[in-house]
């Protein structure tokens, strides 16, 4: 789905802009200290190779410029810096979004570095719905995606894809690589099936939102996948309700 220069997704989000130079210096500072980690995307993510994480290593306040860490790959380097349309996303907890339409590379204490100008504006979500919580790891819940060939039947199959967080709002999964010619940004998968432990079975329409490549220390590739619940019905939303809220009292009492 693409975002809007100001990075909304949806009407309803310009409540959540902010365009005060300092509040947006506050929110990079502290994802600056925390080390966030930030989904990167551009070429609207079309393609997975478009698609890379990155971190804020430094802020110019004098000259309002940000820069960031950058990765080992020099082609893919030289297509993010090209590029008109760059989003970033952090994507834990409270959401927070911003689009930026220049980059350039630039040397920052003897190491390259991306350098942006600081956003005019950013989107931070706090909605409850993109609040995310983690699912089991040991029981993975698993979703069952139909894949459907409409020229050759015998080819239909479901894709079984585990959980690892959910909300009121979507769900991530994980894949292994390599990804599934079928999944790519914006393709809805219908009936997919989750079944919910001592909650129920949900039947709901998803919306690939985001792909993102994970490094595995083995050396290969898993693929974090961001779905969006489409028109989910009453009962599916009192189904994932839930389903979260059992997570939640569980999380709090490990803590």
């Amino acid at each position: 789905m693409k975002l809007m220069e100001d990075g909304t997704q949806f009407p309803d989000e310009q409540q959540y802009v902010i365009r005060n130079v300092k509040a947006i210096i506050q929110i990079l500072t502290g994802l600056l200290n925390d080390n966030t980690m930030l989904n990167v995307s551009f070429n609207n993510a079309n393609n997975v190779n478009d698609v890379c994480s990155t971190t804020v290593i430094s802020l110019d306040e004098k000259n309002l410029s940000v820069h960031l860490d950058i990765g080992c790959d020099e082609a893919f380097n030289n297509r993010l810096i090209a590029s008109q349309h760059v989003r970033f996303i952090k994507e834990d907890g409270i959401e927070i979004r911003w689009v930026s339409t220049k980059l350039s590379m630039t040397n920052l204490a003897g190491s390259n570095a991306i350098k942006i100008d600081l956003p005019k504006s950013m989107v931070r979500l706090q909605r409850r719905e993109f609040y995310r919580i983690d699912t089991p790891i040991e029981t993975p819940v698993l979703c069952h995606i139909p894949i459907l060939d409409e020229t050759n039947a015998e080819m239909s199959k479901i894709l079984e894809l585990p959980l690892v967080d959910i909300s009121v709002g979507g769900v991530g999964m994980i894949a292994a690589d390599p990804l599934d010619l079928a999944i790519s940004i914006g393709t809805v998968f219908t009936g997919c099936k989750m079944d919910c432990p001592e909650i129920g079975m949900a039947s709901l329409a998803l919306q690939v939102q985001r792909i993102q490549p994970m490094p595995v220390k083995d050396g290969s590739t898993k693929y974090r996948i961001g779905f969006q619940y489409i028109a989910p019905s009453h009962g599916n939303e009192r189904l994932i309700q839930l389903y979260t809220y059992q997570l939640e009292r569980i999380a709090k009492v490990i803590k």
